[in-house]
């Protein structure tokens, strides 16, 4: 069974189950499977961890330095202009991508909708053919090239197992111009990318991907697989595969697999003993964790830190206290720790640099206490060396990417809305500001971080 099939069946199960109590929340499975970082959970960790809402790198946090070193001190700002702020239409709205001039968002209801960066005001909008609440929540959209939105669709709208199409969608005529079967309902991060020359998903079944072309969706050339998970990633315009073993009778390895972009022939970059998890690129370095001690995968405790070259192959490997899984940004992994806690890590080396309390308001859901609201993943302004975080009551906080002190808070008043467990904001940079997606209301802010000295 692989990642995509085990997400379906745990959905599966926990929609005949539900915890022992007689108010379980209404569609936990779905709202454990939903997130990105929700779902990467369930890969690494299986029901279990998911079910009690813990995450990854659960540490004590000291709210500075990890290293004895003095840093700076940052006066905290609380400036920021609000550009504006939308209800968008309908509800449940589930992932949104930046592109020139534009947000793009996909939901219950809308395959997608486009909303003008500059004034908030929703420009277009395509409707799904079958908006029942029954669909796979996506956790990402693959993204926007040359006015086309990648997004996903029901391949087989109404049905009960409604299947996923990726939908290429012609931004200035509103018009679908292809569409792709995948083999799940999957519509994460990996389900999608984009590549130099087209796209790269996987196919109508499972251990294979397709290249595509990013007008026509014709098929450019196919790579297939056995005995292994693979994650898909785009790392400097080329589609490269990050595989690990599916079960305890594959070949116990992982591989880092470059398709060349023209013709799809595989080269595999390096070979790393055991299972491991994507998690992320540094610049030309693919980021993988791993096990540690004799642990399984997804056990809490130490880790491996597993760093691969791309270019001349090179495998280093560095014990780490828990799996650092989370945004990478210039050799920095920012991971989420218990309880909402950011955790910064060397992607060089996976030496723990910092950690902070961010002081989001995270509430405990009502009818289960055992789940709880997340955070954004972090959205990094380079230029300013900050990390922004944003959780669903709409308060948002700037972290120093080098020292993790608190820079910036700032919050945006949203509507009253119930405590949903398991579901995190999206927060994503766009020129030197912020846009900011909590349920049905999106928003654009400039944040005026405090600068040293100041």
């Amino acid at each position: 069974m692989n990642a995509d099939q085990l997400d379906r069946a745990i959905r599966d199960v926990l929609n005949r189950w539900t915890p022992d109590q007689p108010t379980a929340p209404a569609h936990i499975a779905d709202r454990i499977v939903r997130r990105r970082r929700r779902r990467n959970l369930v890969r690494a960790s299986g029901a279990a961890l998911a079910l009690v809402g813990l995450t990854f790198g659960a540490v004590l946090t000291t709210g500075g330095s990890d290293d004895g070193t003095q840093r700076p001190a940052w006066r905290v700002s609380k400036e920021s202009k609000l550009l504006w702020q939308t209800t968008l239409l309908g509800e449940s709205w589930d992932a949104c991508a930046t592109g020139p001039g534009a947000v793009y968002c996909r939901g219950t209801r809308y395959d997608g909708i486009g909303v003008d960066v500059r004034t908030g005001k929703v420009t277009w909008q395509r409707e799904a053919e079958h908006a029942d609440g029954g669909s796979a929540p996506a956790g990402s959209l693959p993204g926007v090239r040359d006015k086309v939105l990648y997004t996903y669709a029901d391949h087989s709208p109404g049905a009960s197992r409604a299947g996923t199409d990726v939908v290429a969608l012609d931004i200035t005529t509103r018009r679908v111009l292809w569409k792709h079967e995948l083999a799940d309902d999957s519509r994460d991060r990996s389900s999608a990318v984009l590549f130099d020359g087209g796209v790269l998903a996987n196919t109508p079944t499972f251990k294979k991907v397709a290249a595509l072309d990013d007008r026509t969706g014709r098929t450019l050339w196919t790579y297939a697989w056995k005995k292994a998970d693979c994650d898909r990633a785009a790392i400097g315009g080329v589609p490269y595969l990050m595989c690990s073993p599916d079960s305890e009778k594959a070949p116990q390895r992982s591989t880092v697999v470059r398709l060349d972009p023209v013709t799809g022939a595989p080269r595999t970059v390096a070979t790393v003993e055991g299972p491991s998890v994507y998690l992320g690129s540094d610049g030309d370095a693919v980021l993988l964790g791993g096990t540690a001690d004799g642990k399984r995968l997804g056990d809490p405790g130490p880790a491996t830190l597993t760093r691969v070259d791309l270019g001349t192959g090179k495998v280093s490997r560095h014990r780490v206290e828990s799996m650092p899984m989370g945004e990478v940004a210039d050799g920095i992994i920012l991971a989420s720790g218990r309880n909402g806690d950011v955790i910064a890590y060397s992607a060089e080396n996976g030496e723990r640099l910092w950690s902070r309390d961010p002081g989001l308001r995270l509430r405990k859901e009502p009818g289960d206490p055992r789940m709880r609201e997340l955070p954004s993943a972090a959205a990094v302004d380079l230029g300013n060396r900050v990390a922004y975080y944003l959780d669903p009551s709409g308060h948002l906080v700037g972290l120093d990417l080098d020292s993790g002190a608190v820079r910036w808070r700032g919050a945006v008043h949203l509507p009253k809305s119930p405590v949903v467990g398991g579901i995190a904001p999206e927060l994503m940079a766009y020129d030197h500001g912020l846009v900011g997606q909590v349920g049905g209301e999106l928003f654009r802010i400039v944040p005026r971080p405090a600068t040293a000295g100041s």
